[in-house]
C-alpha cells in the first residue's frame, strides 16, 4: 500500500445521506470538487456512505482520469445497513448482507476503488469490545470469500479503529489473525487518531508510542481520520511527521477529517445555498503542508508480510483483550450469503 494523501469526502455528514443523494453520483458536484482535490494534490478520497440505488459511473470514472483513489466505508447510516455494535447477532441478517454485497459488487468493478472499510470504530466502550469483534471478522471473511466466488476484484478489506489506549493493540492483532480461512482476516487497519493538536511534536503528540505500538504489525496501517480542530486554525503541522521516514516505516499516510463542513467543524471548505464552495483556512494551511511535502523513498508498507495464526497472537498483548465469541450469538463458519446460487433464488441483479 502506497502513502495515502487523502481528506475524508461526505458532503452532508451521515445526517444527510439518504438513498436518492450520495457523495459519487452527482457528476457536477464531482467535476467542482475535483479541481480542488487536485489544488490540494491529493491522491485518494475517503467516502463513507454510498447508495446502492444510485449510478456512480462518471464520478469515479472522473476521479479514475485524475489518478484519484477512493477508499469506500460498506455501511450506511440506513435502517438495515449497518451493525449494531451492541447486539450486532440483531443486525447481521440477510438484508444487510444483501447491502454489502452490492456495494462490494459494484465497487470492485471499478479500477480506482482502493479498499473497502468494513467498520468505522465499532468498538469503542467495554460493551461493544465483548460483543461486536467476532462480527466484524465475520464481514470481513463473508465480502472477501463473496468476491472471491464471484469472481470479482479482490479489493482489500480492512477496519477503522478508534484510538482507544484499551483496544488498541488487542483489536488490531485480533482482526489480523484467523482460526480456519485467511479470509477472516483483514488486508489493513485504520487508525482514527486525533492527538496531534496545534504545535506539537512527535513526542508530545504521542505519534512516538503509536510507531512503538505498531512497529511489528503484520497488516499495513495508516491514519483513516486525523485532524484534531481544538486550535483553530488547523495548521497540520502533523502532516510532515506522517510522511517522514521514522513513520512512513510503518503508517501509509492519512487521511483528513474532513473535507466539508459540518456543523462539527472539521471541513476544509464550505458550500453555499447555491452549492458553490468556499475554501477554509484549513484548505489553505493543510496545501501548503501537502505541497511542501518530500515523501521518503520506501513505497509505502508492504503487502506481503505473513499473516499470523490466532494461536500465536494475542495472550500476552497489552490492553484489554478482545473475548472470544460468546456461544449462542456467533455467526456460522461459513459464509450465510454470497454464492451465485444465493442470488439466483432471491432473484437479485449484480
Amino acid at each position: 500500500m502506497n502513502q495515502l494523501v487523502q481528506p475524508n469526502y461526505q458532503p452532508g455528514g451521515s445526517s444527510g445521506f439518504n438513498e436518492d443523494n450520495d457523495p459519487l453520483s452527482d457528476i457536477n458536484k464531482c467535476v467542482r470538487d475535483a479541481y480542488l482535490f487536485q489544488k490540494l494534490g491529493i491522491n485518494t478520497i475517503r467516502v463513507y456512505s454510498i447508495s446502492t440505488k444510485l449510478n456512480h459511473d462518471k464520478c469515479m470514472s472522473l476521479f479514475a482520469s485524475l489518478g484519484i483513489y477512493v477508499v469506500l466505508d460498506v455501511n450506511t447510516p440506513l435502517r438495515g445497513q449497518h451493525l449494531n455494535r451492541y447486539e450486532p447477532w440483531t443486525t447481521y441478517t440477510s438484508e444487510y448482507l444483501d447491502h454489502i454485497f452490492k456495494v462490494s459488487s459494484e465497487f470492485s468493478g471499478y479500477t480506482n476503488t482502493l479498499a473497502y472499510f468494513i467498520g468505522n470504530e465499532i468498538v469503542n466502550d467495554p460493551i461493544s469490545a465483548k460483543a461486536s469483534p467476532i462480527y466484524i471478522k465475520a464481514l470481513t471473511r463473508d465480502v472477501k470469500e463473496f468476491l472471491s466466488k464471484n469472481n470479482l476484484r479482490q479489493v482489500p478489506v480492512g477496519y477503522s479503529a478508534a484510538d482507544d489506549l484499551s483496544y488498541r493493540i488487542s483489536l488490531a492483532k485480533y482482526l489480523a489473525c484467523y482460526t480456519s480461512s485467511p479470509f477472516e482476516s483483514v488486508d489493513f487497519y485504520g487508525v482514527n487518531s486525533y492527538q496531534w493538536c496545534g504545535k506539537q511534536t512527535f513526542e508530545s503528540s504521542g505519534y512516538n508510542i503509536l510507531v512503538n505500538d505498531y512497529k511489528d504489525y503484520s497488516k499495513p496501517i495508516f491514519f483513516s481520520e486525523y485532524g484534531c480542530n481544538v486550535i483553530q486554525p488547523r495548521i497540520f503541522g502533523e502532516v510532515k511527521e506522517i510522511y517522514s521516514t521514522r513513520m512512513a516505516s510503518v503508517f501509509s499516510g492519512g487521511l483528513v477529517y474532513e473535507f466539508a463542513q459540518e456543523s462539527n467543524n472539521y471541513g476544509l471548505v464550505d458550500y453555499d445555498s447555491k452549492g458553490d464552495v468556499h475554501m477554509l483556512k484549513d484548505f489553505f494551511f493543510l496545501k501548503d503542508q501537502i505541497t511542501n511535502l518530500t515523501m521518503p523513498a520506501l513505497g509505502g508498507v508492504s503487502t506481503s508480510k505473513v499473516l499470523p495464526s490466532l494461536s500465536s497472537s494475542s495472550s500476552s498483548q497489552t490492553g484489554t483483550a478482545v473475548p472470544k465469541p460468546n456461544k449462542g450469538k456467533t455467526v456460522p463458519e461459513e459464509p450465510l450469503f454470497g454464492s451465485k446460487e444465493y442470488y439466483e433464488a432471491k432473484n437479485i441483479s449484480i
